[in-house]
């Protein structure tokens, strides 16, 4: 597996071409989990469903947050909100109005990797992508200098993965790929033999990707959203937390992120 050196934030998009796998969960909670490790982190609502901004319980005017920025209404720093220890980018419905004048102007793909370049404060950059690769998603790809991949234990999101995976290839023979940092299996219960199942698959399609950290199938996964928490807040003691804590490791190895400045809390 080919994980980028490349100097600056280690820039992540988590991204699948399939909806439902749980992108929104996997980049606020391992966000989360990062921060409070005492690493800086940045997440980005990338999506104009604007989930990841209202999991975290914020909310955010049409004219601002990332919306205003690609528009070229707003510098970064200006829109930024905080969360405990974490630095959110957020979005609203407005984003896919500016998605459709990107698309019409033929911008450039560049745009969001210009405004990630006055992150330098940060060791990491998370971003929650759109399910489909239309503007907004390749923004991301090519601001990313890895690329984290969630899927469901189950066939049609292994075949979302397979073309996901055709993307990346065809981004890396033009030299915009960014790297696969991994592939986590997201609702995972092993005592389900398809799950079992796709997870061989996934571990002897993809050698290397698959990441040993899973996430466990956990009601309080799918509560802490409408609680405004990230799982480590809502939930501390519950399965999802312990899954994301141990996903924050594996990550952090796997992008060779540098020794936290400051130990935020204890996941």
């Amino acid at each position: 597996m080919d994980v980028s050196t490349a100097p600056g934030p280690r820039i992540i998009a988590c991204c699948n071409h399939k909806g439902g796998v749980g992108k929104t969960t996997c980049t606020v909670n391992l966000a989360a989990g990062l921060s409070r490790s005492g690493w800086r982190v940045l997440a980005v609502d990338a999506d104009p469903q604007a989930h990841l901004t209202a999991s975290l319980g914020q909310t955010v005017g049409p004219e601002e947050g990332l919306s205003g920025l690609l528009d070229g209404r707003y510098e970064l720093a200006s829109v930024l909100v905080r969360d405990g220890e974490l630095d959110v980018l957020p979005a609203s419905a407005a984003l896919a109005g500016t998605e459709t004048r990107l698309a019409a102007a033929a911008a450039s793909t560049g745009l969001l990797a210009d405004i990630l370049r006055q992150s330098a404060g940060y060791d990491a950059v998370l971003i929650d992508c759109p399910p489909h690769l239309g503007q907004l998603s390749k923004q991301a790809l090519y601001a990313a200098t890895d690329i984290l991949i969630p899927m469901t234990p189950d066939f049609l999101a292994m075949q979302s993965l397979a073309w996901l995976m055709d993307t990346l290839a065809e981004l890396a023979a033009s030299g915009d790929a960014p790297a696969v940092a991994g592939v986590v299996l997201n609702r995972f219960a092993a005592q389900k033999r398809l799950h079992r199942e796709v997870k061989t698959l996934v571990e002897g399609h993809f050698p290397g990707m698959a990441l040993t950290a899973v996430i466990r199938e956990n009601v309080a996964l799918a509560e802490a959203p409408s609680f405004g928490q990230d799982i480590f807040r809502y939930a501390p003691r519950s399965a999802g937390a312990a899954d994301f804590a141990a996903l924050a490791v594996e990550t952090a190895v796997r992008l060779r992120l540098p020794p936290p400045a400051s130990a935020g809390g204890n996941p």
